[in-house]
């Protein structure tokens, strides 16, 4: 299972004597056959089969094409035999295909995969019955039931109708509110970033008022179906939501940070206004662009990294070694410093800019 600790992990790492080589893998079977996507990883493997050592090439082709299971829908593979390095990253949720050599692993396509899909908990409900499912990368990880109190149905009219239907309105709302009690327990257990609610409008509307407003303000829409819904299908119509949810929240914190670079305030917004702050430490949420790539420099001597090359250092006088992925840099600067990556996809004026942040001062 995939967490937040092997992306920190990963993001921390750096070889300095041979190469590290990542590659991503759609493994959907409900889109290719194996043999579709072992062309394709065949033609990932062959673009930089002349950058790597023979034996990570080897080591990949014969994992995917052996000893891969095929239970999962994205594969993520780091390999650096000869330093002993392998990781392996099977994902519930597709990746896009690629293949990146560096010094550093390739985080980026997980950073934007965590963001969207990261902990998220969908919660069914009826007037009798709360079921919880909790997901980690689209892979569900726990589910919790509780049963509460039945209601009896009762047909009998004229005067005693009214008392016998406010005793069932009095029943179906203590069991609501044990499932909301229920449901804040789990969350506070688990800090999911994201929760779907799913079961009939007018229970799922009287739930969520029960929540309190930090886990309601959590709530990212209502999926179809109820308690009894298959799994599968729970799963997919909670991924789409998330997906349009994120991009949602995405474009926000974009708009917050171009406004506060153009006031001058705790945003900057550029390549190299980027690099800056981040190498002070001052990032707290790092936007770039989807597909944003971009090469800088970085002094051998002080440290001091730009995006624009130039032959000595203007502090030290020191020569500037190159960065080939600027973005991959900064993607672990910030996790190691212990802020937030995004990775945002359509959002017109970042696509301009390439990268921007929100910072901590």
């Amino acid at each position: 299972m995939f967490s937040e600790q092997d992306l920190r992990e990963l993001a921390a790492l750096e070889s300095l004597h041979a190469p590290i080589l990542s590659l991503y893998l759609n493994v959907d079977p409900r889109h290719q056959t194996k043999d579709h996507y072992r062309l394709t990883l065949r033609h990932l493997l062959g673009r930089v089969e002349d950058q790597v050592p023979r034996a990570d090439v080897e080591a990949v082709q014969r994992f995917v094409e052996l000893e891969y299971d095929g239970s999962g829908r994205g594969l993520a593979i780091f390999s650096s035999q000869s330093q002993g390095f392998w990781r392996v990253f099977s994902l519930a949720v597709p990746t896009p295909n690629l293949v990146f050599v560096g010094r550093k692993p390739y985080v980026f396509p997980l950073v934007k995969l965590w963001d969207a899909y990261g902990r998220f908990l969908v919660a069914l409900v009826d007037k009798t019955h709360v079921r919880l499912l909790f997901y980690q990368m689209g892979e569900l990880q726990e589910t919790v039931e509780l049963r509460g109190e039945p209601i009896k149905r009762h047909k009998q009219g004229g005067w005693g109708a009214e008392k016998l239907q406010r005793h069932e309105d009095e029943v179906a709302y203590r069991n609501l509110k044990e499932a909301a009690e229920l449901t804040v327990a789990f969350c506070e257990r688990h800090q999911p970033r994201y929760l779907l609610l799913g079961g009939a409008d007018p229970t799922v509307v009287e739930f969520r008022e029960l929540l309190p407003r930090p886990w309601r303000d959590r709530i990212a829409g209502t999926i179809p179906g109820d308690r009894m819904s298959d799994e599968g299908e729970i799963q997919e119509a909670s991924l789409r939501i998330l997906q349009q949810t994120e991009q949602a929240r995405e474009f926000a914190l974009v708009d917050a940070a171009i406004t506060a670079a153009a006031k001058g305030g705790n945003g900057v917004m550029n390549l190299d206004d980027t690099l800056g702050a981040a190498a002070e430490g001052r990032v707290q949420v790092l936007l770039v662009a989807d597909g944003f790539h971009a090469p800088a420099y970085r002094c051998t001597g002080c440290g001091f990294l730009t995006a624009i090359s130039r032959e000595t250092c203007p502090f030290c006088g020191a020569a500037f070694e190159p960065l080939p992925d600027a973005v991959d840099w900064l993607i672990a600067t910030v996790l190691e410093n212990g802020g937030q990556v995004e990775i945002v996809e359509g959002h017109p004026r970042l696509q301009e800019v390439g990268v921007a942040a929100l910072l901590r001062y």
